[in-house]
């Protein structure tokens, strides 16, 4: 397995995990991580995060958007290889922490957190906003 940070060029890798209209403007923001494991030349899985900067802290904090893995290739250690890479850029980054939102019904994401080292402090509320308008 191989996993490989995705930047311009890659627009037929992100169309090739897309389950809906792909974008294609996040490949050129350095502050976007979006990370593939490949298995041979197949892509197989991913984590998308966000590099947000804070207004009273120098420091960033990486927001763990999104986390894929193909249903082929679970339980393999993908999302959990994906994982630690992350930290490792976010490491070199000089960010401090990340954060994920997951529902606790989602016990594979769960499972994936608390495996890559996560750790659940307290219970907070999401609040939604539409921003269409209907």
């Amino acid at each position: 397995m191989e996993i490989r940070r995705l930047g311009p060029g890659d627009e037929d890798v992100v169309r090739a995990l897309a389950t809906r209209t792909p974008h294609f403007e996040l490949l050129e923001d350095e502050r976007t991580i979006f990370l593939v494991a490949f298995d041979d030349d197949e892509p197989v899985g991913l984590v998308l995060a966000h590099e947000l900067p804070r207004r009273h802290d120098p420091s960033a904090k990486l927001l763990v958007y999104e986390v894929d893995v193909k249903e082929s290739h679970r339980r393999r250690g993908v999302g959990k290889a994906l994982m630690a890479q992350l930290a490792r850029i976010a490491r070199d980054r000089e960010i401090p922490q990340g954060w994920v939102l997951s529902d606790d019904a989602n016990e594979a994401a769960m499972a994936l957190y608390r495996a890559a080292g996560g750790r659940n402090p307290h219970v907070e509320t999401m609040w939604e906003f539409e921003y269409e308008e209907s």
